[in-house]
């Protein structure tokens, strides 16, 4: 009961109760625990099933590791509020070493995502004419970049002001964070669109190249619309209710969606190959479409026949897949 009534007093009037503040965090920490799982899950068939470059398995593994570190780091600052500190509101205005820790690797699982997106774009090349398409990467890099810088000021403001970061906020930790989230949600909605027309500007109109450039976008759009919105509303909640813990229910999933989507995106590749094994080859690390558009090249045969034999080979590269169209001679 004193432990209660310290807490009431501490707080202003018309504070949110304790299980008003932490009821979001322990959800937030049920759901991010299942996400863990599930990445386990994406990394074992990742592992067992490609032999991708060294750099591309020490960069899942890494991912799989700073993962876990991440939910235990959770898990410990949620015994502390909710178990250890039970009842009582005081210790919400001093944010432990943990999640200070945490917020550090969620930026360093974000940016790594971001950077496969951008290698991605790199290996890319786009039919599409000018400078846009390097403008467009070069976006990207400089907004996954400023995410991460910035989300290394959020973690020191942090660590400098544990008392002014989940009550009574400290305005440069606010800024930080304001800034990291915006910048990291943007890199997300320009890499999306880039990968997208990119893929786009290399449609060939052969049915089976078509189909699997496609599918290729559906997997990315997907990737890039969930986790946009995860980040998006991270930001939104955090300033919209800042006597709520709402924003950290979802900052502790956001980090699991990024390690999720990164799997989701290596595995995929085998449900792909498959759809398509009859007229594409599909192997990895390196990506090569390569496919042939028909020439009509028409010349006199006897009994009124013509052939068409003259192929144009064209080429686009992307990171992590390669796939090869037959190449097809038609006579009429």
């Amino acid at each position: 009961m004193s432990a209660n009534a310290t807490s009431d007093d501490s707080l202003p009037s018309g504070a949110p109760t304790f299980a008003m503040l932490f009821a979001p965090v322990f959800w937030g920490f049920v759901a991010a625990v299942m996400l863990v799982g599930i990445s386990a899950m994406q990394g074992y068939m990742y592992f067992n099933r490609y032999n991708d470059k060294l750099g591309v398995r020490i960069v899942a593994a890494l991912m799989l590791i700073l993962d876990f570190v991440s939910i235990a780091l959770v898990a410990q600052s949620v015994y502390y509020y909710t178990v250890a500190s039970f009842g009582n509101l005081v210790p919400i205005h001093h944010i432990t070493t943990e999640l200070v820790l945490e917020c550090l690797i969620g930026g360093v699982i974000t940016f790594i995502g971001q950077m496969f997106f951008v290698y991605q774009l790199w290996m890319i090349k786009s039919s599409v004419n000018g400078i846009l398409p390097s403008i467009m990467r070069l976006v990207v890099l400089a907004f996954a970049i400023v995410g991460l810088v910035t989300s290394v000021g959020c973690s020191t403001m942090m660590f400098i002001h544990p008392q002014n970061v989940l009550a009574n906020r400290n305005p440069k930790f606010a800024i930080f964070a304001g800034i990291s989230k915006t910048f990291g949600a943007a890199a997300d909605v320009v890499a999306t669109i880039a990968m997208c027309m990119f893929l786009a500007s290399s449609d060939t109109g052969i049915t089976g190249t078509s189909s699997m450039l496609k599918s290729l976008m559906h997997l990315i759009i997907n990737r890039g619309v969930l986790v946009t919105t995860a980040q998006v509303l991270l930001t939104t909640t955090f300033f919209a209710a800042p006597t709520h813990l709402y924003w950290l229910a979802v900052h502790i999933n956001t980090t699991r969606l990024y390690v999720n989507t990164f799997f989701g995106m290596l595995n995929a590749r085998t449900d792909i190959r498959d759809r398509f094994t009859k007229s594409e080859n599909m192997t990895f690390p390196e990506t090569t479409f390569r496919s042939h558009r028909l020439t009509v090249g028409k010349a006199s045969l006897a009994g009124g026949g013509e052939k068409i034999s003259q192929l144009d080979a064209q080429e686009f590269s992307m990171g992590q897949i390669r796939v090869t169209t037959s190449s097809t001679v038609a006579e009429i």
